[in-house]
């Protein structure tokens, strides 16, 4: 070598052995160039590894999670896809128990240690953990059923595992304790690159210590998964160099968790850090140039996207601004993406190929018009944006991302799409969505959908719907209220989710919640309270008139409906079916209730009625004239069914020995109930009878009378049908009543007498023979 420098330190560059020289130098720069190489290479190979965790029970008094173990298996997938995790290095752990869980990770240390084992010294090589568990938990540690996993215990075990650098990622309720447990502090961002040493331990959590972490039906997981999940995806990338960083997925997960929990039930959720870690560098979570398919969004793409596959699962949600391109990583597949701005709402589909990023542009989504999904008179259904309602989705997006502003003006109008305040001295109008209060003398108007409220002294109109309220002295008008309407006379034409209160209330289609007022009438609603009530279906009528096609109870002096299942009144009439009635007068042609009443009329009654006379079509309407044991020709009416009928009889004694030519003047008439046993045609029957029997036929203010009580048992006998022959025994005991004698005896004198001189009582026992018409 030496041999050749000097040679080429000699060469004569002018002369023709230049050729040679340059070619040696070239020779030995190279093989300079590979040897520092070689040698100082610093390339460092990472080993992955993912131990995802899911635990949706978390014991006895806490209620089943749904989407802890998808949240656990978007995260793995999401590191498989784009973090550089192999398959084999994939834990995925359901629903274990605190000594399973503590063996799961124990069968990975062992792995993590041959690992390292097989490296020996390798500087160039580093082994990094991510845990991930998604379930629940409190201040104590991990629920794992009804087991508890603390955290101190706990992250002992992840600190022990013999790997560079471990990171966890706790979503949980509480899940912020576990950054207490050494003393941890949030600290500035740390990051780690391929090149880097960093070693050492992240803990990322959903909450604080003492906030709960929540899920969504909506997103079909976690608030906090969720977001993390489309951070790495890209979403997170901010210094825009394709990769996604620990630190900027962390940030892009903090903003996104809070800005969705601040108006949610469980309160706002706040994720929380600590690290403890030393070296140089970033720690890249995912990489979007590893991906095999991916999206590339326009500098020109503005608004909120929600980005769906082709099951309908929402694998991404993001807000990008104009002016910067994006990249997102997914699988290839079949993707719609959904974008919404201020009163806008469109969609786009794309499919994403193997080893190909497609591009997405503002001039590829086009406006969804979608069909409302209110049906008339149906109220299953809510008109929602996740239910396809454009103009719901306008207004969401409107209030999203809506510039919020107020205006004052005798008259003030807007043509444009408005949120905020809209302040005029006689009238404001707005003609495109509203999202605010529209406040004026005399008139507001709102051409189409508006969120918010109207208030004026005369008149509100809502062209469209109104989510919110109209207030007004006189007239509220809408096509359709999501909300309360409240003045003298209120109107809406189609299916409203609300309320009218005023002296006057009309919908023509549903009003699901409340009408009250002097005079309400409506299609539908649930609840009606008035003095006239009208409605095509409801579930409670309150008023002095009530009338319904289809209703649940009815409460007023007069109750009228096609179909009822309660009403309670002293009028209750139903046209065809009826259920229970309680009133002076209840009407039904067919009755699945029971009827309680003065007067019950039934013509098809599946329960027997209760009251004074009840005409019951299907029962027992019966007439029997008999001759009993004191000569007295005896006619009775018998109405109920066989399980229950009340009695009706007038009975007047023929003169003993004038061989049934003449009556007595004395007679007697009263009121019985009795049973058939259940039975129709040949049937016993048990009844009991209270009359009073006059001294005499006269109707006077003189006229003495006995009082008579009478128990009968009887048998009848169907000869065909409408006809029968009636026999029995009775018991029978009278009092002497105002008159001076007892009068009552059976014709052979076989009475025994009782009691006092001032109470007189007599006894005996009777019989009776006759002959039954109509239906028994």
């Amino acid at each position: 070598m030496k041999k050749i420098l000097g040679r080429i330190l000699f060469c004569d560059f002018l002369s023709g052995s230049a050729i040679f020289c340059l070619v040696c130098l070239v020779a030995i720069l190279a093989a300079a160039s590979n040897a520092h190489a070689a040698t100082n290479s610093g390339e460092i190979a990472i080993n992955r590894y993912v131990f995802a965790v899911s635990a949706n029970n978390g014991g006895k008094g806490r209620p089943v999670l749904r989407y802890a173990e998808s949240d656990a298996r978007a995260f793995a997938n999401v590191l498989s896809q784009m973090g550089g995790v192999s398959k084999q290095n994939v834990y995925r752990v359901t629903e274990p128990s605190v000594a399973s869980l503590q063996s799961q990770l124990d069968a990975l240390d062992k792995k993590l240690q041959a690992s390292k084992s097989a490296k020996g010294a390798d500087a160039n090589s580093r082994e990094e953990v991510l845990v991930y568990y998604s379930g629940h938990a409190d201040e104590k540690g991990l629920r794992l059923g009804e087991e508890i996993y603390s955290w101190k215990e706990f992250r002992k075990r992840v600190d022990a595992l013999h790997a560079d650098v471990k990171i966890a990622v706790i979503d949980a309720c509480g899940s912020g304790a576990i950054t207490r447990a050494k003393g941890g502090v949030a600290v500035p961002a740390f990051m780690v690159d391929k090149s880097s040493d960093m070693k050492g331990y992240a803990f990322i959590t959903s909450s604080t210590q003492d906030e709960s972490s929540q899920e969504s039906d909506k997103l079909k997981g976690s608030f906090f998964t969720h977001s993390l999940v489309s951070g790495l995806r890209g979403a997170g990338d901010v210094s825009g160099d394709g990769k996604v960083t620990l630190s900027e997925a962390y940030q892009f997960a903090f903003n996104e968790t809070l800005q969705k929990t601040e108006a949610t039930m469980g309160g706002a959720q706040h994720p929380s850090r600590d690290m403890n870690l030393a070296g140089t560098g970033d720690v890249v979570m995912t990489d979007l140039r590893s991906t095999s398919a991916g999206l590339e969004l326009d500098e020109n793409v503005d608004g909120h996207l929600f980005i769906r596959d082709e099951k309908g699962e929402l694998v991404a949600e993001l807000y990008k601004k104009s002016g910067r391109a994006m990249s997102l990583g997914f699988p290839a597949g079949k993707y719609s993406v959904r974008l919404e701005r201020p009163a806008e709402y469109k969609e786009a589909s794309i499919t994403l190929y193997d080893n190909n990023r497609a591009r997405l542009g503002k001039k590829q989504f086009t406006a969804v018009a979608v069909e409302k999904t209110a049906l008339r008179g149906e109220i299953k259904s809510e008109r929602s944006c996740a239910n396809g309602d454009t103009a719901k989705c306008s207004l969401d997006s409107l209030d999203r991302n809506g510039v919020s502003r107020t205006t004052f003006g005798f008259y003030d109008r807007d043509k444009d799409p408005r949120k905020g305040v809209q302040l005029g001295l006689f009238a404001t109008k707005t003609k495109d969505y509203m999202v605010g209060s529209q406040v004026s003398l005399f008139v507001n108007s709102a051409s189409k959908d508006m969120r918010g409220i109207q208030i004026t002294g005369i008149l509100n109109i809502a062209n469209e719907n109104i989510d919110g309220a109209q207030i007004s002295g006189a007239v509220n008008y809408a096509e359709s209220v999501d909300g309360l309407q409240l003045s003298y006379i209120n109107w809406a034409s189609e299916k409203s989710e609300g309320a009218q209160i005023g002296f006057v209330n009309a919908a023509l289609d549903t009003m699901r919640y409340l009408q009250l007022g002097f005079v309400n009438a409506s299609e539908y609603s649930k609840t009606h309270v008035g003095f006239v009530n009208t409605s095509m279906g409801s579930k409670v009528q309150v008023g002095f008139v009530n009338v319904a096609k289809d209703n649940d109870v009815q409460v007023g002096f007069t109750n009228v409906a096609v179909n009822s299942r309660v009403g309670v009144g002293f009028v209750n009439a139903t046209a065809w079916e009826g259920g229970t009635q309680v009133g002076y007068v209840n009407v039904a042609p067919k009755s699945k209730g029971r009827q309680v009443g003065f007067v019950n009329v039934c013509l098809e009654c599946e329960k027997t009625p209760v009251g004074f006379i009840s005409v019951v079509g299907n029962g027992v309407w019966s007439a029997t004239t008999s001759l009993n044991e004191m000569g007295a020709l005896d006619l009775s009416l018998h109405l109920g069914t066989a399980y229950f009928y009340t009695a009706f009889e007038w009975a007047r004694p023929f003169e003993k020995g004038e061989g049934f030519e003449h009556f007595e003047d004395h007679y007697e008439s009263g009121y019985g109930i009795g049973t058939q046993f259940g039975k129709y045609g040949n049937h016993f029957e048990l009844e009991y009878m209270f009359l009073n029997a006059f001294e005499n036929v006269a109707f006077s203010g003189e006229n003495n009378y006995n009082y008579h009580h009478r128990l009968r048992l009887g048998f009848v006998h169907k000869l065909f049908p409408g006809l029968g022959l009636t026999v029995g025994g009775s018991l029978n005991w009278a009092t002497i009543g105002d008159a001076d004698e007892i009068w009552l005896k059976p014709w052979n004198n076989y009475h025994d007498d009782f009691g006092s001189e001032k109470h007189k009582a007599r006894w005996w026992p009777g019989f009776y023979s006759g002959i039954t018409v109509g239906r028994f």
